[in-house]
């Protein structure tokens, strides 16, 4: 991908991230990056392109990472909680963001189809990856576990953004480790 696509998603991601897709402009992205509006069209034809790239490029991100826990971690406890951990990172560097694939979740009633399809892949690669991990700790129901995890941990991040509290996560990412019966070091330390 050439440089200037790549700042303009890059800028798209962030935009996404701070003010959600409905809030996403070519023309505002184009000053953004310091060209002309019909410039973007040429990368990204429509807004949907456009949409589609920035929520592909993220999931591609994230499941980079996750096949990075899985080929550097041998034990399930240390991957559920490295998995933990990526969804608290943006809260605990102080970005106090949502990620991609919440912003556009909760405008799902107004986006594109290719953009929601993108979305559903998102949740299903969290979920699959999950339920592997649960499998191999014994979980007897490992989808539904993964649910009720994903659930949580986004209803965690969301809570805390809007709280600008880490310690509502930090209370979420305990209860994770709870549910699936692996000690957590922030339950330890209480």
């Amino acid at each position: 991908m050439n440089p200037t696509a790549e700042r303009l998603l890059e800028r798209a991601e962030e935009t996404i991230r701070t003010r959600g897709y409905a809030g996403l402009s070519f023309r505002t992205l184009a000053d953004d990056v310091g060209i002309k509006s019909a410039s973007v069209h040429y990368h990204f034809p429509t807004k949907t392109h456009l949409g589609v790239a920035v929520a592909s490029r993220y999931q591609a991100r994230f499941g980079r990472a996750l096949e990075q826990i899985s080929q550097r971690v041998d034990e399930p406890q240390e991957q559920l909680r490295q998995f933990v951990d990526i969804y608290g990172s943006e809260l605990r560097a102080g970005n106090n963001r949502l990620t991609i694939c919440m912003m556009l979740a909760a405008e799902k009633d107004s986006l594109p189809d290719e953009v929601n399809r993108c979305v559903s892949s998102f949740y299903q690669l969290n979920l699959d990856w999950l339920s592997a991990v649960l499998q191999q700790l014994g979980d007897a129901d490992p989808a539904n576990r993964a649910r009720q995890i994903l659930a949580l941990l986004q209803g965690a991040v969301l809570g805390s953004k809007t709280l600008t509290d880490i310690d509502y996560f930090e209370a979420a990412a305990a209860a994770v480790m709870q549910l699936v019966g692996v000690p957590s070091p922030t339950l330890a330390a209480n």
